[in-house]
């Protein structure tokens, strides 16, 4: 049995994820009727429930089947739907609508008003327009577990993503937990939540609006690290293989230490926030996704913070996979002590929900 810290509380933001993605269960996400039509270039028809079209693959759910179907995108003639979705292009515009089809010119239309046609090879997103909160989120939950008989050594990890996107708003939710208990030695444990809701600006690749991060790290002996920020973002690319996303800006920290250590650091500080995100999509099942984190302070001329993560994650059956995970917590004035990096890595399988 895997056993953590004694002393540690599940952080009330960690728990209300929980909830969240109770909630998103299957029956939730197929409540939809299964009447949308995909024809095929070889001239199949597969009628089903259209679920997301993303890297270049639409997953759809037929009434015949137990589980989802990926299909190329690229190998689709065209698709008709009743039901309201909201469709990206390169540029950053979104369209919403009913879906109908332009065979003669493999062209998506979106019954809006106007109806809006798009080149085929320009819809980089679609995603059905759920009819509360709960149905429109997406995102994936995983955990991993290893023992060492030899030591007493028992790992435990949790991962969490969502996101929530609607025409104007894009909310995001990551969160990664590593817990270690070992004989002879002190539990250890470490937390990081990254959070982010930013609104669309103009109808372009620019967003602008809010960050909040937080982390907690027993091994650099740091209590919680909090910090709350405003910022824009620009996609820089966006296409069905690769994104690529930039953030900048300004963000207040607060920093509370393990008690009885020593810092040279300010407790409080004004930061200015860089932000690189890359996920690219290849093999046709496997995505790489790079998030860095950059800190410069504004106030303590010289001190800087760092957060690197790097995901691979495999998808093998259906809406399950796999991930392996590399972190880095960097500070060059930690606490006197703790080390300046703190280096981690996991596997754990999981399963995503949409």
């Amino acid at each position: 049995m895997i056993s953590v810290a004694s002393n540690f509380k599940w952080p009330p933001i960690i728990i209300a994820l929980g909830f969240i993605v109770l909630r998103a269960d299957p029956a939730e996400a197929s409540s939809r009727t299964k009447t949308d039509v995909v024809y095929m270039q070889n001239g199949d028809k597969i009628t089903c429930e259209i679920r997301s079209l993303e890297q270049g693959q639409l997953t759809v759910k037929p009434d015949y089947t137990n589980s989802t179907i990926v299909i190329d995108w690229n190998k689709v003639d065209h698709v008709e739907s009743s039901q309201g979705f909201m469709v990206s292009e390169p540029s950053g515009v979104l369209h919403t609508g009913s879906l109908a089809g332009a065979p003669a010119t493999r062209s998506l239309v979106v019954e809006a008003t106007p109806p809006v046609t798009v080149p085929h090879e320009a819809v980089i997103q679609i995603e059905p327009l759920g009819a509360t909160f709960l149905k429109r989120l997406r995102g994936d939950f995983d955990t991993g577990l290893s023992f060492a008989r030899s030591n007493g050594q028992k790992n435990l990890t949790l991962d969490a993503d969502v996101t929530y996107q609607s025409e104007k708003h894009l909310f995001s939710f990551d969160s990664n937990s590593q817990f270690t208990s070992q004989q002879k030695t002190n539990d250890t444990n470490e937390t990081s939540v990254k959070t982010a809701l930013f609104q669309q600006l103009r109808k372009s690749n620019w967003y602008g609006g809010g960050l909040a991060n937080f982390l907690s790290s027993s091994e650099q002996q740091l209590t919680l690290r909090s910090t709350l920020g405003a910022g824009l973002a620009r996609r820089l690319i966006f296409t069905n293989r690769t994104n690529l996303t930039a953030i900048g800006g300004l963000g207040y920290t607060v920093e509370r230490d393990e008690p009885g250590t020593t810092t040279m650091a300010r407790a409080n500080e004004l930061d200015s926030a860089f932000s690189v995100q890359y996920s690219t999509f290849r093999f046709d099942s496997t995505t790489f996704d790079t998030t860095v984190w950059v800190y410069p302070s504004l106030v303590a001329p010289g001190r800087v913070r760092m957060t690197l993560n790097q995901d691979v994650y495999y998808k093998f059956l259906g809406d399950f996979y796999i991930r392996l995970s590399f972190y880095d917590n960097y500070d060059n004035q930690p606490v006197i002590g703790a080390p300046a990096n703190n280096l981690g890595g996991s596997t754990t399988i999981g399963w995503s929900f949409h």
